[in-house]
């Protein structure tokens, strides 16, 4: 039975779904694994981050209307977006410091560690139990096993950790690290990962010994839109549409689809992204024909046809790192 949909009102605009990425705080808040689902009753949206159309005007839409050139492959832009904007938004003066990625092998951290290379990160450590896994992700300038934590006592002026994991991996790894004199701040971002169901402790003398700054993943993103951030979120926005090297393999579903792949271990885990896409196929204006395979959008490695990062028209803001040709 099929239902009616009604003439949006007045101020309203009604677009159709081309993309959903099904991250790893959409698997957490199904799971009731997040703090804003935790005490929650169903029914509610989980969903963060998409890819609309505006039926009227045929215009392309992020999450928020945040309108995207049409040339953006809407599939991508959903895969990515949230994984690597969060970092984009959290790593933006990482330039010349040291990022610390804790679950560098997951979707996340994979993301933050492109965004780390891109903006200049001094050193890019990763942290994973997966030591084959590790070895893939090769911004990385060091990597450090999981499961030997004599390896954390000589990381030291660390200025940023990513946890991609969650539960109690945070705070293992950083009681090890920045021993002795302490020249600088620590800011830790816990991005719910496949273990934030966990308990979460951090003692509040270690977070005063080793001037532990805790950042909301929540909060980072939202200041990514609000207008005096939005050429930054354009930029990032850019940037993520031209990669020609995906970090992370995405898989895209009709939504029909669904329940035969939700339980899929590798998305669960963050290994792999998920993204769903309407069950009957819709087509978008000025797509690249290349970018299409089988009936449904699928994500390759050639870039889309969008002008280099150092000359795309109307960008007041760009990273010193990126605008001067330094990666």
């Amino acid at each position: 039975m099929k239902g009616v949909i009604r003439p949006p009102s007045s101020g309203k605009v009604q677009v159709k779904v081309l993309a959903i990425g099904i991250t790893q705080q959409v698997f957490n808040r199904i799971a009731e694994g997040h703090p804003t689902t935790s005490s929650e009753k169903l029914p509610f949206d989980p969903t963060v981050d998409g890819v609309v159309q505006d039926e009227t005007t045929g215009n392309i839409y992020y999450t928020h209307l945040f309108q995207i050139p049409r040339t953006f492959d809407p599939i991508k832009v959903a895969a990515l977006s949230g994984p690597w904007l969060l970092s984009w938004g959290m790593l933006l003066t990482c330039a010349k410091r040291k990022v610390l990625i804790i679950g560098a092998t997951t979707c996340g951290g994979r993301a933050a560690a492109q965004v780390a290379r891109w903006v200049g990160a001094a050193e890019i450590i990763g942290v994973s139990d997966d030591e084959a896994a590790l070895a893939t992700v090769r911004e990385l300038t060091n990597r450090v096993d999981l499961s030997k934590p004599e390896q954390f006592t000589d990381i030291k002026g660390v200025n940023y950790v990513l946890d991609f994991i969650g539960g109690k991996a945070g705070s293992k790894v950083i009681g090890q690290i920045n021993n002795g004199r302490l020249l600088c701040e620590l800011f830790y971002m816990p991005a719910w990962g496949p273990r934030a169901g966990e308990p979460f402790v951090m003692d509040a003398t270690m977070i005063i010994a080793k001037r532990i700054r805790i950042v909301d993943p929540a909060l980072t993103m939202w200041r990514l839109i609000t207008p005096e951030n939005r050429e930054k979120l354009r930029f990032g926005l850019h940037l993520l549409a031209m990669l020609r090297d995906m970090p992370y393999e995405v898989v895209a579903k009709p939504l029909s689809e669904i329940e035969s792949v939700w339980d899929e271990e590798d998305f669960k885990t963050g290994k792999k992204m998920l993204v769903l896409v309407p069950s009957k196929k819709i087509e978008v204006e000025e797509k690249p024909a290349s970018s299409r395979v089988g009936g449904l959008f699928a994500v390759g490695c050639a870039a889309p046809p969008v002008q280099p990062f150092t000359q795309v028209t109307g960008m007041s803001w760009i990273p010193p790192a990126i605008a001067a040709n330094r990666l």
